[in-house]
C-alpha cells in the first residue's frame, strides 16, 4: 500500500481528508442503519401478507440486534488491529446480501436468517459503533462537530429513504423494494468504502483536524496494527474501574432501548391510531430531518459548552417526546401530533446519540478505541434486543404500547441523571496520551 499513500499524499493537498472520511461514513451510516429501522416500514405489509404477529417479528429485530452486540467488540478490535477499510466494506456486503435476499421471503425463518443474520452482522462491521471508533483518528478539536455531522446520517436516512422505501412498497411491492435497496448497498456502497476509505491523516500526508504540520516535522505513513494490538480481555480490565465506562454502558442500554423499541413498532403505532402508511412515513422522514439538526447543533453546542450538560438536554427532549407519543390520540387529527413527536423525538434522539459518541471518544481516547465501542455497543444492542420484542409480545396481549412506552419514559429520565452526576466530563482518557496504566 505504500505506493497507494504515496498518491494520495500527492492528491489532496488542500482538503483535509477527514471531511471525505466523515462523508463516506454518513453515506454509509445512512443505508446501512435504514436498512435496520426500515423494518417497520417492512413490517405492515409482511404482516398484511403472511399474518405474522408483532412478537414474533420483534424476535427477528431482536436477532439482528443480538448479534450487532456479539459481534461488536470484534468488530472493533478488527478496526483496531487492520484498519476500516478492511471492515466496512464486508458490512456493506453482508448488509447488501440481506437486503437482495429480503426479495424471496416466504417463510418466518426467511425473516430471521436474510435480515436478522446478515443485517446484524452487517451493521456490526460497518454501523454506528464502528464509524464512531474511526472518527477519533482524524478529529480532536472539532469531534463533536464532525461525529454530528457523522450520525445525522442516521437522520438523512430516515428523512429521505424511509418515503422511499414506502412509494416503493405501494407502487412495486415490498419484494421490489428490497431487491432495489440491496442492490444498491452492494453495487456502490461496497466498493466505494473500499476505494477511499484511509487509516490515518499521516497516510494522506496531513495531521489530526487539518492543522499545519511544523516544517521540520515529517509526516510519517502510519498503518493499521502497526501500534501495539491489546485484546478486548485487556482493553475491558483497563476501563472496567472507570466509573465513565460504565456510566456510558447505562446510556448506551437506554439510547439502544429508546432508538429501536420506537423506531421498530412507530409506523404500525401511527396506523393504530388512524395514521395512513404515507403519513407514518412522513412523520418518520421529518424524525430523520430533526435528527440531523440535533445530530450537529447539539453536537456543535457540546464543543462549547460541555458533554454532559448537552446529554442531559437531549434525554429531556426524549422525555417530551413519549409523553406526546402516549397522548397522541388526545391532540387533534393527523398529522400535527405526529409530526409534533418528530420534531422532539428527531432533535432529541439526535443529540443522545452523538454525545454518547462524543463522551466516549473524550474519555478513551483514540488508542484501542473500536475495542471499547464495541464493549458499549453490547449495551446499547442489549437495550435494542430487548425493547422491540417485549413492546411486540406486550402488545399483543393487552393490544396497546403504553407499558413499553412508558418503560421508554423512565429510561430516558434516568438518562439525565447519568448525565449529570454519573459521568466525570474529561478531555484525555484512558487511551489518549501517555504510556499505559499499570
Amino acid at each position: 500500500m505504500e505506493h497507494t499513500d504515496e498518491r494520495d499524499r500527492k492528491s489532496f493537498p488542500s482538503v483535509y481528508y477527514g471531511w471525505i472520511i466523515v462523508g463516506l461514513s454518513f453515506l454509509t451510516i445512512a443505508f446501512h442503519l435504514t436498512a435496520r429501522f426500515s423494518f417497520a416500514i417492512f413490517q405492515v405489509p409482511l404482516i398484511a401478507e403472511f399474518g405474522w404477529t408483532r412478537g414474533a417479528l420483534g424476535s427477528a429485530f431482536a436477532l439482528m440486534m443480538g448479534l450487532y452486540a456479539l459481534l461488536g467488540p470484534f468488530a472493533g478490535h478488527l478496526l483496531d488491529k487492520f484498519g476500516p477499510r478492511a471492515v466496512v466494506p464486508w458490512g456493506s456486503i453482508l448488509v447488501g446480501i440481506g437486503l437482495v435476499g429480503g426479495f424471496f421471503i416466504s417463510s418466518l425463518w426467511h425473516v430471521y436468517l436474510l435480515l436478522g443474520m446478515f443485517i446484524g452482522l452487517g451493521t456490526a462491521l460497518s454501523g454506528f459503533a464502528t464509524h464512531s471508533a474511526i472518527l477519533p483518528r482524524w478529529f480532536r478539536q472539532k469531534r463533536g462537530i464532525a461525529t454530528g455531522i457523522l450520525l445525522s446520517g442516521i437522520g438523512i436516512g430516515s428523512l429521505f429513504l424511509s418515503p422511499v422505501i414506502e412509494r416503493l412498497i405501494a407502487h412495486f411491492g415490498w419484494r421490489i423494494a428490497y431487491l432495489v435497496y440491496g442492490f444498491f448497498v452492494l453495487g456502490i456502497l461496497a466498493p466505494v468504502n473500499f476505494i477511499f476509505l484511509r487509516d490515518y491523516p499521516e497516510n494522506v500526508g496531513q495531521n489530526i483536524d487539518g492543522l499545519p504540520r511544523p516544517e521540520t516535522e515529517a509526516a510519517t505513513p502510519r498503518k493499521a496494527g502497526t501500534e501495539e494490538s491489546k485484546s478486548i480481555g485487556q482493553v475491558f480490565f483497563r476501563v472496567k474501574s472507570d466509573k465513565n465506562f460504565w456510566a456510558l454502558a447505562l446510556l448506551g442500554f437506554m439510547i439502544g432501548f429508546q432508538t429501536n423499541t420506537i423506531l421498530s413498532q412507530l409506523q404500525l403505532y401511527l396506523v393504530d391510531m388512524g395514521y395512513s402508511t404515507a403519513t407514518g412515513a412522513m412523520v418518520i422522514g421529518l424524525a430523520g430531518l430533526l435528527h440531523v439538526v440535533g445530530s450537529v447543533f447539539i453536537g456543535w453546542i457540546s464543543d462549547k459548552v460541555g458533554r454532559p450538560g448537552a446529554q442531559a438536554f437531549s434525554c429531556s427532549l426524549g422525555v417530551l417526546c413519549i409523553v406526546v407519543l402516549l397522548s397522541i390520540g388526545y391532540l387533534g387529527h393527523p398529522p400535527l401530533p405526529g409530526f409534533l413527536f418528530s420534531v422532539l423525538y428527531g432533535l432529541g434522539a439526535g443529540g443522545v446519540s452523538t454525545m454518547h459518541s462524543s463522551m466516549a471518544a473524550d474519555s478513551f481516547g483514540d488508542r484501542s478505541f473500536g475495542t471499547v465501542m464495541g464493549l458499549l455497543t453490547i449495551c446499547y444492542a442489549g437495550g435494542g434486543i430487548v425493547g422491540p420484542p417485549l413492546a411486540g409480545f406486550v402488545f399483543d396481549f393487552t393490544g396497546s404500547y403504553v407499558i413499553p412506552f412508558s418503560i421508554v419514559l423512565l429510561l430516558m429520565l434516568s438518562g439525565i441523571f447519568i448525565a449529570l452526576f454519573l459521568y466525570e466530563e474529561k478531555t484525555h482518557g484512558a487511551f489518549a496520551s501517555g504510556p499505559p496504566r499499570a
